[in-house]
């Protein structure tokens, strides 16, 4: 089995698609089956198309309705195979509400098959859109934990901080500034809180003015665009994960990486999320300001329920959500698709 994978982002690596296809197409190889991936971002889409007219995989595997699948509808036809499309958050949440719905609709229409990392995104589809549900199916996000190679380069944090780690792209969607003013009230009853933020500049205008108010609170700091190589240390490093994300396209990355290196998650009460975090078992879920902060303190406070919320988030990484069970679940997929299109 050929496949050609069609990813609107690949660079950076540690950006949530990129971490995505990237995982995928390797464990892919693992069950047998060929992957080859073609990012958007890297190259134009009329190179793509000729690519794979020159030599036609058995199926095309794009990410992102919109973005990637208008690629894969038109490279699909050109190829004569079939093609299926995995939803990644801003297609359902974004593009089948604004003026991108016509296009991203006729892709979803036209695809052999959907994919959603969880059972409410399908819900969401086809509740909006009926018709697509009965091609619609479910395959959780595998997770591989990242490297822990990190220099700190500065303050270490061993003095008793407790520090809440946020790990995003800098774009509206991530709502990086969220914890800020909770935090900064929290930072003034309890000095050790520490809020860490690491992720690639995505959106320049939103990122100029969300790195400016992280600047202007002394217990916060952002430290950059930190390699898949070294990030899990500061997984290591922080007691608490955050994800402020206003929607996931089912389950967020860093989320999984949390759960695998047994941190507690204080998540954004929002589908993406809550497909993951229990709460109580896996993580805490809040709604807005007063909620954060006062599941925050619970937090710091209380150093026995961060450690029973990591336990419960690392048993539950081990037992369903195994990259190897993904990739299997795509390669079965595959062989369905394809048999019923011969």
């Amino acid at each position: 089995m050929n496949a050609a994978l069609i990813t609107p982002f690949y660079h950076p690596p540690v950006r949530g698609n990129a971490v995505t296809v990237d995982r995928i197409a390797r464990h892919l190889a693992a069950v047998g089956c060929t992957a080859r991936v073609h990012a958007l971002d890297a190259t134009l889409a009329e190179e793509i198309l000729r690519e794979v007219r020159r030599s036609p995989p058995d199926i095309i595997h794009a990410f992102h309705a919109y973005l990637g699948g208008r690629v894969a509808r038109e490279a699909a036809r050109g190829a004569g195979v079939p093609y299926v499309i995995t939803l990644t958050g801003s297609d359902v949440y974004e593009a089948l509400e604004d003026g991108r719905r016509a296009d991203t609709l006729e892709v979803l229409r036209d695809a052999a098959a959907i994919v959603a990392f969880h059972k409410c995104v399908r819900c969401r589809l086809s509740d909006h859109h009926p018709s697509l549900a009965g091609k619609t199916v479910v395959i959780p996000q595998g997770v591989e934990p990242p490297g822990e190679k990190f220099q700190w380069g500065g303050e270490c944090f061993d003095g008793g901080e407790v520090v809440f780690f946020l790990p995003a792209g800098i774009r509206p969607v991530k709502n990086v500034t969220f914890p800020l003013s909770p935090l900064a009230e929290l930072h003034r009853e309890a000095p050790q809180v520490r809020l860490l933020v690491a992720g690639p500049i995505l959106d320049l205008a939103y990122s100029a003015r969300a790195l400016s108010e992280i600047e202007r609170n002394p217990f916060a700091r952002y430290l950059g665009e930190v390699g898949r190589e070294a990030i899990g240390a500061l997984y290591c490093r922080a007691d608490v994960v955050l994800n402020t994300s206003q929607f996931e396209g089912g389950m967020a990355n860093s989320v999984l990486e949390a759960l695998a290196f047994g941190k507690p998650v204080l998540a954004s009460f929002i589908d993406g999320n809550i497909s993951v975090v229990k709460e109580g078992k896996t993580g805490l879920l809040y709604r807005g300001e007063a909620e954060f902060l006062e599941k925050a303190r619970m937090l710091v406070r209380d150093e026995s329920l961060r450690w029973h919320l990591g336990a419960n988030g690392r048993q539950l990484v081990r037992e369903q959500y195994a990259p190897g069970r993904e990739a299997a679940a795509y390669e079965a997929l595959y062989r369905t698709v394809v048999t019923k299109a011969d």
